[in-house]
Protein backbone atom coordinates (compact mmCIF):
# COMPACT_ATOMS: atom_id res chain seq x y z
CA UNK A 1 0.00 0.00 0.00
CA UNK A 2 0.86 3.29 -0.98
CA UNK A 3 2.15 5.82 2.05
CA UNK A 4 -0.39 8.15 3.38
CA UNK A 5 -0.87 10.91 0.93
CA UNK A 6 -2.13 14.23 1.81
CA UNK A 7 -3.91 14.73 -1.75
CA UNK A 8 -6.11 12.13 -1.06
CA UNK A 9 -6.30 11.58 3.33
CA UNK A 10 -5.93 15.09 4.20
CA UNK A 11 -8.34 16.06 2.09
CA UNK A 12 -10.89 13.27 3.11
CA UNK A 13 -10.12 13.85 7.22
CA UNK A 14 -10.00 17.96 6.84
CA UNK A 15 -13.23 18.00 4.95
CA UNK A 16 -14.73 15.84 7.82
CA UNK A 17 -13.28 17.85 10.03
CA UNK A 18 -14.88 21.86 8.36
CA UNK A 19 -18.16 19.44 8.33
CA UNK A 20 -17.85 19.04 11.79
CA UNK A 21 -16.68 22.41 12.89
CA UNK A 22 -13.04 21.27 13.80
CA UNK A 23 -12.03 23.75 11.37
CA UNK A 24 -15.15 26.09 11.24
CA UNK A 25 -14.68 29.47 10.48
CA UNK A 26 -16.07 32.11 8.05
CA UNK A 27 -13.84 33.48 4.53
CA UNK A 28 -13.12 36.96 4.59
CA UNK A 29 -15.39 38.97 3.26
CA UNK A 30 -14.85 40.17 -0.50
CA UNK A 31 -16.40 43.18 0.03
CA UNK A 32 -13.23 44.00 2.86
CA UNK A 33 -11.25 46.71 0.87
CA UNK A 34 -9.29 47.54 4.00
CA UNK A 35 -6.80 45.04 3.73
CA UNK A 36 -3.20 46.66 4.03
CA UNK A 37 -0.42 43.58 5.04
CA UNK A 38 2.44 45.06 7.34
CA UNK A 39 3.99 42.20 9.50
CA UNK A 40 4.51 38.41 8.25
CA UNK A 41 5.81 36.05 10.48
CA UNK A 42 7.53 32.54 8.95
CA UNK A 43 8.19 29.12 10.45
CA UNK A 44 10.06 26.97 8.65
CA UNK A 45 9.96 23.77 9.53
CA UNK A 46 11.90 20.98 8.56
CA UNK A 47 10.70 17.65 7.22
CA UNK A 48 6.98 18.47 8.02
CA UNK A 49 4.88 16.68 6.17
CA UNK A 50 0.89 15.94 5.89
CA UNK A 51 1.33 11.86 6.48
CA UNK A 52 2.16 13.41 9.99
CA UNK A 53 -0.14 16.53 10.55
CA UNK A 54 -3.31 15.17 9.43
CA UNK A 55 -4.00 12.39 12.08
CA UNK A 56 -3.25 14.56 14.50
CA UNK A 57 -5.04 17.26 13.30
CA UNK A 58 -8.00 14.81 12.91
CA UNK A 59 -7.25 13.88 16.78
CA UNK A 60 -7.12 17.53 17.92
CA UNK A 61 -3.97 17.46 18.75
CA UNK A 62 -2.35 20.66 17.23
CA UNK A 63 -4.68 23.24 18.03
CA UNK A 64 -2.51 26.34 17.36
CA UNK A 65 -1.90 24.26 13.75
CA UNK A 66 -5.15 23.46 13.35
CA UNK A 67 -6.05 27.34 14.43
CA UNK A 68 -4.18 28.36 11.25
CA UNK A 69 -5.46 25.68 8.85
CA UNK A 70 -8.89 27.52 9.74
CA UNK A 71 -8.09 31.09 8.65
CA UNK A 72 -5.85 30.78 6.00
CA UNK A 73 -5.36 28.14 2.91
CA UNK A 74 -2.99 25.13 3.04
CA UNK A 75 -1.67 22.57 0.63
CA UNK A 76 1.28 20.42 -0.60
CA UNK A 77 4.44 22.40 -1.25
CA UNK A 78 6.76 20.09 -3.80
CA UNK A 79 10.54 19.96 -2.87
CA UNK A 80 13.26 19.47 -5.64
CA UNK A 81 15.68 17.21 -6.44
CA UNK A 82 17.72 16.30 -5.01
CA UNK A 83 15.44 16.51 -2.01
CA UNK A 84 18.41 17.66 0.52
CA UNK A 85 17.87 20.89 3.08
CA UNK A 86 20.48 23.26 2.20
CA UNK A 87 19.40 23.16 -1.67
CA UNK A 88 15.63 23.28 -0.70
CA UNK A 89 15.75 26.17 1.91
CA UNK A 90 17.75 28.47 -0.41
CA UNK A 91 15.39 27.72 -3.06
CA UNK A 92 12.47 28.93 -0.50
CA UNK A 93 14.89 31.87 0.22
CA UNK A 94 15.61 32.97 -3.53
CA UNK A 95 12.60 31.77 -5.47
CA UNK A 96 14.86 30.23 -7.73
CA UNK A 97 16.41 26.51 -7.94
CA UNK A 98 19.89 25.28 -7.23
CA UNK A 99 21.77 25.23 -10.33
CA UNK A 100 20.76 28.97 -10.28
CA UNK A 101 21.53 29.99 -6.40
CA UNK A 102 24.70 28.13 -6.27
CA UNK A 103 24.01 25.78 -3.23
CA UNK A 104 23.81 21.89 -4.45
CA UNK A 105 25.03 19.65 -1.76
CA UNK A 106 25.38 19.47 1.77
CA UNK A 107 29.24 20.13 1.75
CA UNK A 108 31.73 21.66 -1.20
CA UNK A 109 35.61 21.77 -1.28
CA UNK A 110 37.84 24.31 -0.27
CA UNK A 111 39.98 25.99 -2.38
CA UNK A 112 42.56 23.63 -3.80
CA UNK A 113 40.59 20.52 -3.18
CA UNK A 114 42.29 20.52 0.32
CA UNK A 115 39.40 19.22 2.43
CA UNK A 116 35.21 19.28 2.06
CA UNK A 117 33.31 21.28 4.73
CA UNK A 118 29.47 22.30 5.39
CA UNK A 119 28.09 25.02 2.66
CA UNK A 120 28.25 28.46 3.42
CA UNK A 121 25.59 31.23 3.04
CA UNK A 122 28.66 33.12 0.89
CA UNK A 123 28.27 30.50 -1.56
CA UNK A 124 24.61 31.93 -2.76
CA UNK A 125 24.89 33.52 -6.31
CA UNK A 126 21.65 35.47 -6.12
CA UNK A 127 19.52 37.59 -3.08
CA UNK A 128 17.55 36.34 -0.75
CA UNK A 129 14.08 37.71 0.71
CA UNK A 130 16.16 39.25 3.21
CA UNK A 131 18.42 40.56 0.95
CA UNK A 132 15.06 42.50 -1.07
CA UNK A 133 13.22 43.21 1.76
CA UNK A 134 16.10 45.06 3.41
CA UNK A 135 16.84 46.77 0.11
CA UNK A 136 13.50 48.45 0.16
CA UNK A 137 13.52 50.30 4.41
CA UNK A 138 11.43 46.87 5.26
CA UNK A 139 12.94 45.49 8.77
CA UNK A 140 13.95 41.24 8.91
CA UNK A 141 14.66 39.11 11.98
CA UNK A 142 16.00 35.82 10.78
CA UNK A 143 16.58 33.00 13.40
CA UNK A 144 18.92 29.58 12.34
CA UNK A 145 18.20 29.40 8.51
CA UNK A 146 20.32 26.79 6.87
CA UNK A 147 22.40 27.62 5.60
CA UNK A 148 22.75 31.20 7.03
CA UNK A 149 26.60 31.41 8.29
CA UNK A 150 28.38 34.00 7.58
CA UNK A 151 24.99 36.28 8.01
CA UNK A 152 24.24 38.80 6.13
CA UNK A 153 24.22 42.55 6.92
CA UNK A 154 20.34 42.75 6.81
CA UNK A 155 17.58 45.94 7.78
CA UNK A 156 17.17 44.42 11.06
CA UNK A 157 18.74 41.24 12.79
CA UNK A 158 20.48 37.44 11.86
CA UNK A 159 21.42 35.05 13.59
CA UNK A 160 22.84 32.50 11.65
CA UNK A 161 22.35 28.44 12.39
CA UNK A 162 26.08 28.07 13.30
CA UNK A 163 25.50 30.68 16.28
CA UNK A 164 24.18 27.53 18.18
CA UNK A 165 27.87 25.87 18.87
CA UNK A 166 27.73 22.34 18.02
CA UNK A 167 31.45 22.71 19.98
CA UNK A 168 30.27 24.62 23.37
CA UNK A 169 28.67 23.74 26.48
CA UNK A 170 27.89 25.17 29.60
CA UNK A 171 28.66 21.77 31.54
CA UNK A 172 30.62 19.19 29.64
CA UNK A 173 31.93 18.18 26.12
CA UNK A 174 28.81 17.93 23.58
CA UNK A 175 29.12 16.37 20.39
CA UNK A 176 32.47 16.94 18.35
CA UNK A 177 34.13 18.70 20.82
CA UNK A 178 36.92 17.95 22.91
CA UNK A 179 38.94 19.73 25.29
CA UNK A 180 42.36 20.50 26.18
CA UNK A 181 45.17 18.79 28.44
CA UNK A 182 43.97 20.99 31.43
CA UNK A 183 40.33 19.29 31.01
CA UNK A 184 39.49 23.15 29.73
CA UNK A 185 36.66 23.05 26.99
CA UNK A 186 38.17 24.12 23.23
CA UNK A 187 35.96 27.19 22.11
CA UNK A 188 36.67 29.31 19.54
CA UNK A 189 34.80 32.50 18.75
CA UNK A 190 34.91 33.43 15.14
CA UNK A 191 32.94 36.34 13.23
CA UNK A 192 29.44 36.46 10.76
CA UNK A 193 27.56 34.13 13.65
CA UNK A 194 24.76 37.40 14.08
CA UNK A 195 23.97 40.76 12.74
CA UNK A 196 24.88 42.69 14.50
CA UNK A 197 28.51 41.31 15.61
CA UNK A 198 27.45 42.62 19.12
CA UNK A 199 23.92 40.53 19.41
CA UNK A 200 25.94 37.38 19.91
CA UNK A 201 26.95 37.99 23.26
CA UNK A 202 22.85 39.02 24.25
CA UNK A 203 22.02 35.12 22.10
CA UNK A 204 24.49 33.04 23.82
CA UNK A 205 22.40 33.62 26.98
CA UNK A 206 19.68 31.34 25.15
CA UNK A 207 21.82 28.66 23.93
CA UNK A 208 20.69 25.23 25.44
CA UNK A 209 23.12 22.28 24.59
CA UNK A 210 22.05 19.14 24.83
CA UNK A 211 24.12 18.62 28.49
CA UNK A 212 21.29 21.43 29.46
CA UNK A 213 18.24 19.35 28.57
CA UNK A 214 16.41 17.48 31.61
CA UNK A 215 14.87 14.32 32.20
CA UNK A 216 11.41 15.99 32.73
CA UNK A 217 12.29 18.12 28.95
CA UNK A 218 12.84 14.96 27.45
CA UNK A 219 9.92 13.23 28.77
CA UNK A 220 7.62 15.68 27.04
CA UNK A 221 8.72 12.88 23.83
CA UNK A 222 9.44 10.02 25.59
CA UNK A 223 7.76 7.59 26.99
CA UNK A 224 9.34 7.61 30.75
CA UNK A 225 13.37 9.01 29.36
CA UNK A 226 14.59 8.08 32.91
CA UNK A 227 14.31 4.03 31.14
CA UNK A 228 15.54 4.61 28.02
CA UNK A 229 18.63 4.24 26.42
CA UNK A 230 20.58 6.84 26.44
CA UNK A 231 22.14 6.03 22.87
CA UNK A 232 18.52 6.34 21.44
CA UNK A 233 17.37 9.27 23.38
CA UNK A 234 20.80 11.15 22.02
CA UNK A 235 19.28 12.72 18.61
CA UNK A 236 15.94 13.76 20.34
CA UNK A 237 18.20 15.78 22.86
CA UNK A 238 20.68 17.65 21.09
CA UNK A 239 18.02 18.94 18.26
CA UNK A 240 15.62 19.43 20.87
CA UNK A 241 18.35 21.32 22.72
CA UNK A 242 19.22 23.31 19.42
CA UNK A 243 15.29 24.16 19.01
CA UNK A 244 15.12 25.28 21.97
CA UNK A 245 17.64 27.71 21.74
CA UNK A 246 16.53 29.37 18.51
CA UNK A 247 12.93 29.33 19.29
CA UNK A 248 13.27 30.91 22.87
CA UNK A 249 15.89 33.24 21.39
CA UNK A 250 13.65 34.30 18.30
CA UNK A 251 10.62 34.98 20.27
CA UNK A 252 12.68 37.24 22.59
CA UNK A 253 14.12 38.94 19.79
CA UNK A 254 10.69 39.45 17.34
CA UNK A 255 9.49 40.53 20.98
CA UNK A 256 11.69 43.60 21.33
CA UNK A 257 13.03 44.62 17.54
CA UNK A 258 9.34 44.02 16.11
CA UNK A 259 10.57 43.51 12.26
CA UNK A 260 8.54 43.41 9.56
CA UNK A 261 9.18 40.57 8.39
CA UNK A 262 10.53 37.36 11.05
CA UNK A 263 11.37 33.90 9.89
CA UNK A 264 12.56 31.02 12.27
CA UNK A 265 13.75 27.80 11.48
CA UNK A 266 13.23 24.49 13.50
CA UNK A 267 14.98 21.14 12.77
CA UNK A 268 13.69 18.51 15.35
CA UNK A 269 11.04 17.44 13.33
CA UNK A 270 13.37 16.01 10.10
CA UNK A 271 16.06 14.49 13.17
CA UNK A 272 13.57 12.91 14.89
CA UNK A 273 11.63 10.90 11.77
CA UNK A 274 15.11 9.53 10.99
CA UNK A 275 15.48 8.35 14.08
CA UNK A 276 12.41 7.06 15.58
CA UNK A 277 10.04 6.90 12.63
CA UNK A 278 10.29 2.70 12.20
CA UNK A 279 9.23 2.78 16.09
CA UNK A 280 5.35 3.58 14.88
CA UNK A 281 3.00 0.75 14.32
CA UNK A 282 0.65 3.00 13.06
CA UNK A 283 2.73 3.09 10.49
CA UNK A 284 2.87 -0.14 9.67
CA UNK A 285 6.23 -1.43 11.35
CA UNK A 286 6.03 -4.82 13.43
CA UNK A 287 7.88 -3.25 17.09
CA UNK A 288 8.54 -4.36 20.55
CA UNK A 289 5.93 -3.56 22.69
CA UNK A 290 8.71 -2.00 24.84
CA UNK A 291 10.19 -0.03 21.96
CA UNK A 292 6.73 0.67 21.10
CA UNK A 293 5.98 2.46 24.45
CA UNK A 294 9.00 4.32 24.74
CA UNK A 295 9.31 5.40 20.98
CA UNK A 296 6.47 5.16 19.38
CA UNK A 297 5.21 8.81 19.79
CA UNK A 298 8.87 10.39 19.23
CA UNK A 299 7.89 11.95 15.81
CA UNK A 300 4.20 12.97 17.00
CA UNK A 301 5.26 14.18 20.50
CA UNK A 302 7.39 16.89 18.32
CA UNK A 303 5.28 17.74 16.27
CA UNK A 304 3.33 18.77 19.15
CA UNK A 305 6.05 20.89 20.50
CA UNK A 306 6.18 22.48 17.63
CA UNK A 307 2.37 23.08 17.28
CA UNK A 308 3.03 24.78 21.12
CA UNK A 309 6.25 26.59 19.80
CA UNK A 310 3.88 28.35 17.70
CA UNK A 311 0.96 29.17 19.67
CA UNK A 312 3.80 31.24 22.13
CA UNK A 313 4.56 32.77 18.73
CA UNK A 314 1.17 33.55 18.08
CA UNK A 315 0.43 35.12 21.93
CA UNK A 316 2.83 38.03 20.66
CA UNK A 317 2.07 38.92 17.52
CA UNK A 318 -1.36 41.05 16.45
CA UNK A 319 -4.19 39.34 14.58
CA UNK A 320 -2.58 41.98 11.55
CA UNK A 321 -0.01 39.76 11.18
CA UNK A 322 0.08 36.84 8.51
CA UNK A 323 1.79 33.89 9.48
CA UNK A 324 3.46 31.44 7.01
CA UNK A 325 4.32 27.67 7.96
CA UNK A 326 6.49 26.09 4.99
CA UNK A 327 8.91 22.88 5.15
CA UNK A 328 11.83 21.92 2.19
CA UNK A 329 10.71 18.63 2.08
CA UNK A 330 8.20 16.08 3.59
CA UNK A 331 9.07 12.22 4.95
CA UNK A 332 7.48 9.16 4.30
CA UNK A 333 7.49 5.25 4.29
CA UNK A 334 9.41 3.98 1.28
CA UNK A 335 6.91 0.99 0.67
CA UNK A 336 8.77 -0.80 -1.66
CA UNK A 337 11.55 -0.53 -0.39
CA UNK A 338 10.29 -1.53 3.21
CA UNK A 339 9.18 -4.80 1.60
CA UNK A 340 12.79 -5.96 0.86
CA UNK A 341 13.70 -4.07 4.04
CA UNK A 342 11.45 -6.87 5.88
CA UNK A 343 12.70 -9.81 3.33
CA UNK A 344 15.81 -9.12 4.88
CA UNK A 345 17.31 -7.34 1.66
CA UNK A 346 19.92 -5.11 1.82
CA UNK A 347 18.64 -1.54 1.15
CA UNK A 348 19.75 2.03 0.04
CA UNK A 349 17.72 4.80 0.07
CA UNK A 350 18.48 7.76 -2.14
CA UNK A 351 17.89 10.94 -0.39
CA UNK A 352 20.23 10.06 2.57
CA UNK A 353 21.84 7.38 1.95
CA UNK A 354 19.94 5.22 4.98
CA UNK A 355 19.59 1.30 4.88
CA UNK A 356 16.07 1.62 6.47
CA UNK A 357 13.21 1.96 4.50
CA UNK A 358 12.03 5.49 5.51
CA UNK A 359 13.51 9.40 4.32
CA UNK A 360 12.81 12.63 2.71
CA UNK A 361 9.64 12.71 0.56
CA UNK A 362 8.69 15.32 -2.01
CA UNK A 363 5.54 16.40 -0.76
CA UNK A 364 6.03 18.91 2.34
CA UNK A 365 3.79 21.71 3.74
CA UNK A 366 2.23 25.34 3.54
CA UNK A 367 0.21 26.87 5.26
CA UNK A 368 -0.63 30.45 4.94
CA UNK A 369 -2.86 32.67 7.21
CA UNK A 370 -3.25 36.40 7.42
CA UNK A 371 -5.08 39.30 6.17
CA UNK A 372 -6.06 39.03 2.57
CA UNK A 373 -5.61 35.14 2.58
CA UNK A 374 -8.60 33.02 1.83
CA UNK A 375 -9.94 30.70 4.75
CA UNK A 376 -10.06 27.39 5.01
CA UNK A 377 -9.11 27.05 1.52
CA UNK A 378 -6.98 23.71 0.16
CA UNK A 379 -4.78 24.68 -2.89
CA UNK A 380 -5.69 22.63 -5.73
CA UNK A 381 -2.21 23.14 -7.55
CA UNK A 382 0.65 22.06 -5.85
CA UNK A 383 3.22 24.68 -4.83
CA UNK A 384 6.94 24.68 -4.82
CA UNK A 385 9.82 25.71 -2.94
CA UNK A 386 10.81 27.94 -5.64
CA UNK A 387 7.05 29.98 -4.74
CA UNK A 388 7.47 30.90 -1.71
CA UNK A 389 9.69 34.54 -1.69
CA UNK A 390 7.64 35.54 -4.73
CA UNK A 391 4.69 35.09 -2.89
CA UNK A 392 6.11 36.66 0.06
CA UNK A 393 7.33 39.55 -2.00
CA UNK A 394 3.71 39.62 -3.07
CA UNK A 395 1.71 39.85 -0.52
CA UNK A 396 4.13 42.73 0.74
CA UNK A 397 3.20 44.49 -1.98
CA UNK A 398 6.40 44.58 -4.14
CA UNK A 399 7.02 42.99 -7.60
CA UNK A 400 7.42 39.40 -8.26
CA UNK A 401 10.58 38.96 -9.97
CA UNK A 402 10.57 37.81 -13.57
CA UNK A 403 14.21 35.78 -13.58
CA UNK A 404 12.73 33.74 -10.39
CA UNK A 405 12.01 29.91 -11.27
CA UNK A 406 8.91 30.61 -9.01
CA UNK A 407 5.70 32.37 -9.01
CA UNK A 408 3.26 34.23 -6.80
CA UNK A 409 0.27 31.97 -5.42
CA UNK A 410 -2.55 33.63 -6.70
CA UNK A 411 -4.97 31.14 -5.37
CA UNK A 412 -3.94 31.98 -1.86
CA UNK A 413 -5.32 35.62 -2.16
CA UNK A 414 -8.78 36.55 -1.28
CA UNK A 415 -10.18 38.67 -4.75
CA UNK A 416 -10.49 41.98 -2.57
CA UNK A 417 -7.07 41.44 -1.82
CA UNK A 418 -5.90 40.95 -5.29
CA UNK A 419 -7.85 44.15 -6.81
CA UNK A 420 -6.58 46.30 -4.24
CA UNK A 421 -2.96 45.02 -4.46
CA UNK A 422 -2.32 43.11 -7.96
CA UNK A 423 0.43 41.21 -8.83
CA UNK A 424 3.27 43.04 -10.57
CA UNK A 425 6.14 42.33 -11.97
CA UNK A 426 10.14 43.57 -12.30
CA UNK A 427 12.46 41.73 -14.41
CA UNK A 428 14.64 41.17 -11.80
CA UNK A 429 16.46 42.02 -8.01
CA UNK A 430 19.82 41.43 -9.34
CA UNK A 431 22.18 44.20 -9.67
CA UNK A 432 24.11 42.13 -12.31
CA UNK A 433 27.29 42.53 -10.28
CA UNK A 434 29.10 39.22 -9.48
CA UNK A 435 27.38 37.60 -5.99
CA UNK A 436 28.67 34.63 -4.49
CA UNK A 437 31.68 32.33 -4.53
CA UNK A 438 32.29 28.58 -5.17
CA UNK A 439 33.89 28.08 -2.24
CA UNK A 440 32.54 27.74 1.38
CA UNK A 441 34.43 29.33 4.27
CA UNK A 442 35.68 27.81 7.23
CA UNK A 443 34.37 27.40 10.28
CA UNK A 444 35.96 25.93 13.97
CA UNK A 445 32.88 24.21 14.33
CA UNK A 446 33.16 22.47 11.04
CA UNK A 447 33.48 18.95 11.87
CA UNK A 448 30.83 18.73 14.34
CA UNK A 449 28.75 19.68 11.81
CA UNK A 450 29.91 16.71 9.77
CA UNK A 451 29.42 14.29 12.34
CA UNK A 452 25.78 15.82 12.68
CA UNK A 453 25.55 14.98 8.95
CA UNK A 454 27.39 11.77 8.93
CA UNK A 455 25.04 10.46 11.62
CA UNK A 456 21.69 11.20 9.32
CA UNK A 457 23.12 9.45 6.49
CA UNK A 458 23.62 12.52 4.56
CA UNK A 459 27.15 12.44 3.86
CA UNK A 460 30.23 9.74 4.24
Amino acid sequence: MASRSFSVAAVLILGMMLAVGVLGGCSNSEDDTSVSPTRLVIFAIDAANWNVLTPMLEAGELPNIAGLLRRGSYGILKSGVPIQSPQMWTSIATGVVPERHGITRFVAELPGGTKEVPVTNNMRRVKAFWNILSERDISVGIVGWWPSWPVDEVNGFMIAQRAWPVNWSLHGIPFGAARDRDGRLITDAFPGRTWPESLYEEFEAFIVTEEDVTTRELDQFFADSRFTDPSRQFHARWVYAKDKTFADAGLHFLVREQPDVFAVYLQGTDVVSHYYWGYQEDAGFTVRPEDARMYGRVVKNYYAFIDKTIGRYLEVVDENTAILVVSDHGFETKQDLKLRWERGERIRTEEGGKDVPWDHGNDGVIIFAGPGVKTEHRMVNHASVVDITPTVLAYLGLPAAEDMDGRPLNECFEEAFLTQHPIVWTPTYESGEPLGSEFPIESPIDEGIREKLRSLGYIE
